[in-house]
């Protein structure tokens, strides 16, 4: 059972795309180390992609986030990119894209901007798994109820009335 499990955590893992928080945390990394955020983008994708290449298949790199960092570290326009990024994966790796052009636009550093939308996309993920929890359990009281309300009314409450009724009747 375990393994079948694992097997199907591995399955999702190769067809889904990075995790956007662990990509953001990966760049602000190679920023903080030194590269130019262009570089340091196009060498977190390397770095997920030879962990995909492992034993344990990791998530697949979008082709147009790898076109859009290749385009990035070889001087092409950040806003050029990043809207060919968003026409083609909607607005997934926005948070991405905003640290960046608010890092190019303003000279802000861009390793506090990656790391603070890191959290940003951890915390919106824990809130969407906290609701969709809190409506997975409206959900199971009426299934729950179903089931568990004839057999307290077979086990609990028949024995009983069948019980008083022998002894009224038989007495």
């Amino acid at each position: 059972m375990r393994a079948v499990g694992a097997a199907r955590r591995r399955a999702a893992a190769a067809s889904a795309e990075p995790d956007v928080a662990l990509v953001l945390d990966l760049v602000a990394a190679g920023v903080q180390a030194g590269l130019p955020p262009a570089r340091a983008l196009e060498a977190a994708l390397d770095a997920l992609e030879d962990a995909g290449r492992g034993a344990q298949a990791g998530p697949a790199v979008p082709a147009a986030l790898r076109r859009a960092a290749v385009q990035l570290t070889w001087g092409g326009d950040p806003w050029t990119a990043w809207s060919a990024l968003e026409g083609e994966c909607g607005d997934r790796w926005r948070p991405l894209a905003d640290a960046l052009l608010l890092s190019a636009r303003t000279g802000a550093p861009a390793a506090s901007l990656l790391v603070s939308a890191a959290a940003s996309a951890r915390a919106e993920r824990r809130w969407a798994a906290e609701a969709a929890a809190a409506r997975l359990s409206a959900l199971l009281v009426l299934p729950l109820g179903l089931c568990t309300l004839p057999s307290f009314l077979l086990l609990g409450v028949v024995p009983v009335v069948l019980t008083l009724a022998g002894e009224l009747l038989g007495g």
